[in-house]
């Protein structure tokens, strides 16, 4: 299709909305693994030396990969409304807008 030719199915509309559904739901697992990683740096919620290197070791590493995790879910969410957007809007396209030629020779059909 390397002349300009746009295929979309209904596949790929539902397999962009499907995507879309899907990275939300990651979109809120994270923020809930987020919630719970930072009650858990509290040391009025926990404390001790497992408590200690999770808050000041382990949780900022994950802390950063899930923020790095979550814009690019963010971004590719966007992408996805996009072309969401713009398979939507080609779709639109009124019938009546196409030309209509009544010379073609129909022949036998």
């Amino acid at each position: 299709m390397s002349d300009g030719t746009v295929k979309v199915t209904a596949q790929a509309h539902v397999s962009l909305s499907a995507l879309n559904a899907a990275i939300s739901q990651l979109n809120d697992v994270a923020s809930q693994v987020t919630s719970h990683g930072l009650a858990l740096t509290d040391p009025n919620v926990w404390a001790g030396p497992a408590a200690t290197n999770f808050a000041n070791v382990i949780w900022p590493t994950v802390q950063t990969q899930l923020n790095q995790i979550n814009g690019a879910l963010n971004g590719l969410q966007g992408q996805v409304a996009g072309i969401l957007s713009g398979i939507t809007s080609a779709g639109s396209s009124p019938l009546s807008s196409l030309p209509i030629v009544s010379s073609l020779p129909l022949g036998n059909l």
